[in-house]
């Protein structure tokens, strides 16, 4: 299954959630769903059209009163949603690590072990940023929508990045060790 298809099911998942713009969908994906999957906005748009194409979405217009233009609202269909149950019941597709500090270090004798260490180091600080913006969302999540049928969903995901910038921020740590005896 290629990336566009699975745009499809992001951007279905998301109108089964409530009717919403592109725009809308866009912003939510980047305060969700972005810090495990990402979607960019040129993905985005032509996924919506093509699910409104095979009647997976509907796409009403409205006159927005405050810019004076017209907003395209998109709703999920009842085909969109068996769409999105069959796929949700599909076994995930592995998925391909792309790490752009693991594949320096892999090479990291051809440069100074300072350069080296100051990269782990620069990772760990952002880890470190990461787990507190997680347990933020966390905290949000939890006094905006307790009472939402998505909550301990949403939380299942959200557990899951903060146990995995704790483990390599536990990574980085060693690594410093490491780099440090050199």
């Amino acid at each position: 299954m290629n990336k566009r298809n699975r745009t499809k099911y992001t951007v279905l998942g998301m109108l089964a959630l409530s009717d919403h713009t592109g725009y809308e969908i866009v912003k939510m994906i980047e305060s969700s769903t972005n810090y495990f999957w990402s979607e960019s906005e040129g993905q985005i748009y032509p996924a919506l059209a093509l699910c409104v194409k095979e009647k997976l979405a509907t796409c009403k217009e409205e006159t927005s009163q405050k810019i004076q233009r017209i907003k395209k609202i998109y709703s999920i269909t009842t085909k969109g949603r068996n769409e999105l149950s069959n796929w949700l019941k599909k076994e995930p597709q592995a998925t391909l690590v792309r790490n752009e500090l693991l594949l320096k270090l892999f090479f990291g004798k051809n440069m100074e072990a300072k350069d080296n260490l100051h990269h782990v180091i620069h990772s760990q600080k952002a880890l470190e940023e990461e787990i507190n913006t997680f347990l933020k969302i966390r905290k949000k999540l939890i006094h905006e929508y307790n009472q939402s049928p998505h909550l301990k969903y949403w939380l299942i995901t959200l557990d899951f990045g903060l146990r995995t910038a704790k483990a390599q921020l536990t990574w980085c740590k060693e690594t410093i060790k490491v780099l440090e005896s050199e």
